[in-house]
């Protein structure tokens, strides 16, 4: 439990006491923000309110609630309903914290408030219809949590115990709205938690290749033992991942009866979850699924961000839809029986994000290779944790690639066109990303924008995990060519992504004949 835990959600829900009793259970500190707050400005939360209006306490609240995150031994916060309003605010304590809301219906809460006059926000002739119009104006903020706990029907003993599951859980979220969800990292999730975040839906449709499958599908099988499952198994490889592979997951879910209110999981590499994620996002116009990544890369590129789809020849995930999962189990001893090479590969997308977003992950790829490459659980865990925390972050403010997401893309301009012109398998891609990042560290140095010194450090990271990193004997002539396939080319500008230093890159939109007169010119 590195981070604090924050309990919010609408009055009435149990806040306050929910929170002193996860805060007896665990032995840490208990704080009730706005205890805090009225210490802070001498007077009654309903004084404020009344006096100074709610800009003046939602002011007080966000300085009260700074100081919590800051706190060096982690409390237990139980803050109020319109702590998190804003979504900076909120972003920010998703990134530092875990973060529970706690639920009930507008009856429910009106009825446990009994004498309205007391809360503020219901004074009026109609309390039950003034929380009904709150609640649905927060709802998406709301929704962006670790978790959500309903309190209707249960004990205040029960929720503490489940918010201290979670809290010791310490998943990740990335806010996407009323589409939010967490991350779990660890070892055994697929045996610990499968059962538990698939819920309860009409069928289960498990998507696994052929060598997954024979390697997990079993251990998925059995942690889905108490649902109807309809597995299907496509081919391995990058090659295979056209919309051909799609029409089976789509033909054995119809012929299985699956609904609206059905559930796919994606059990393996990057390829699987992004078939996976697409044929739920195009099956009955869309329905829930659940990512289980198996592979390094999946885990720390793949699994988060909600972009599913396929190839259309040589042009990568060219057709494809924005379909956030439902929850992410990153179980890392399934990285075990990946093969060396594959794992290896991955590495280049940890440094690629530690460039983007995480110096100090930077200096872990250094100083800890020897643990990274003899696959240490606990070393392994926390690369994996860093990489999803910094795309989680960028995901949250930019879902869509508008802004701050294409900072992700960082080395994949070439990367991509390399692995195309290769055809999917003179190179992985990670391998493939691993030159990518060359070249985009090259081309910035060419434009005096890439000091000298992180390229010649960024080469020395990547060689120490055995990946490529000469542009000599590339075929940059051919790859040049298909960069204009490049899904962040507008007309005949193309948005490239720019490292000045570690957690420092930007984007600019430079000339399409610019970036393949560049290319060429690496060799």
């Amino acid at each position: 439990m590195r981070r604090p835990l924050f309990l919010t959600g609408f009055m009435a829900t149990g806040k306050s006491t929910i929170a002193r009793k996860v805060a007896d259970l665990s032995g840490r500190p208990y704080v009730d923000l706005d205890q805090q707050i009225e210490r802070e400005a001498g007077v009654p939360v309903a004084q404020i309110f009344a006096e100074r209006g709610e800009a003046e306490f939602r002011a007080l609240e966000r300085r009260c609630l700074a100081v919590e995150l800051e706190r060096r031994e982690p409390a237990v916060v139980a803050l109020g309903g319109g702590a998190l309003l804003q979504r900076s605010v909120r972003l920010d304590v998703l990134d530092r914290a875990v973060l529970v809301v706690l639920e009930a219906s507008a009856a429910e809460i009106v009825q446990r408030v009994g004498n309205a006059g007391s809360r503020p926000l219901l004074a009026g002739p109609d309390p039950l219809t003034r929380a009904q119009e709150l609640l649905e104006l927060r709802a998406p903020g709301y929704a962006e949590a670790h978790a959500r706990l309903s309190t209707e029907r249960r004990s205040p003993a029960e929720l503490a115990q489940a918010v201290l599951a979670i809290w010791r859980e310490d998943p990740l979220a990335v806010g996407a709205g009323e589409q939010s969800y967490a991350v779990e990292i660890g070892a055994g999730l697929i045996g610990r938690r499968l059962a538990a975040v698939a819920g309860s839906p009409s069928r289960v449709v498990l998507v696994s290749d052929q060598n997954v499958h024979g390697l997990h599908g079993a251990k998925a099988s059995s942690a889905l033992s108490n649902h109807t499952v309809e597995t299907v198994v496509p081919e391995p490889g990058e090659e295979n991942k056209h919309i051909g592979s799609i029409e089976p997951i789509w033909r054995a879910a119809l012929a299985s009866g699956a609904d609206r209110k059905s559930l796919f999981v994606g059990l393996g590499g990057g390829v699987v979850t992004d078939m996976t994620g697409f044929a739920a996002a195009t099956y009955m116009r869309g329905v829930p699924w659940i990512g289980v990544p198996s592979t390094l890369l999946a885990m720390v590129d793949a699994s988060v961000g909600g972009k599913t789809g396929v190839d259309l020849g040589s042009a990568k995930n060219a057709v494809g839809a924005f379909h956030q999962p439902r929850h992410v189990l990153c179980d890392v001893e399934l990285l075990q029986t990946e093969t060396p090479r594959a794992y290896r590969s991955a590495i280049a997308e940890v440094v690629k994000t530690a460039l983007i977003g995480d110096p100090s992950l930077l200096d872990l790829l250094e100083t800890e290779h020897e643990a990274v490459l003899a696959r240490s659980a606990e070393v392994v865990t926390e690369i994996v944790r860093r990489s999803i925390r910094v795309k989680a972050r960028i995901v949250s403010e930019d879902q869509r690639e508008q802004g701050k997401r294409a900072w992700l893309n960082l080395g994949h301009t070439v990367g991509h066109a390399l692995e195309s012109v290769g055809g999917y398998n003179r190179w992985l891609h990670g391998e493939a990303i691993s030159l990518g990042l060359v070249a985009a560290l090259g081309i910035g140095r060419a434009l005096n924008k890439t000091p000298a010194d992180l390229l010649a450090r960024t080469q020395r990271v990547l060689e120490l995990y055995q990946l490529p990193v000469s542009l000599k004997d590339e075929p940059l002539e051919a790859a040049s060519r298909l960069i204009g396939h490049d899904k962040k080319r507008g007309g005949s500008k193309l948005r490239f992504v720019f490292a000045h230093a570690p957690g420092h890159v930007e984007t600019e939109d430079l000339p399409l004949s610019q970036v393949e007169e560049l290319t060429r010119g690496l060799a």
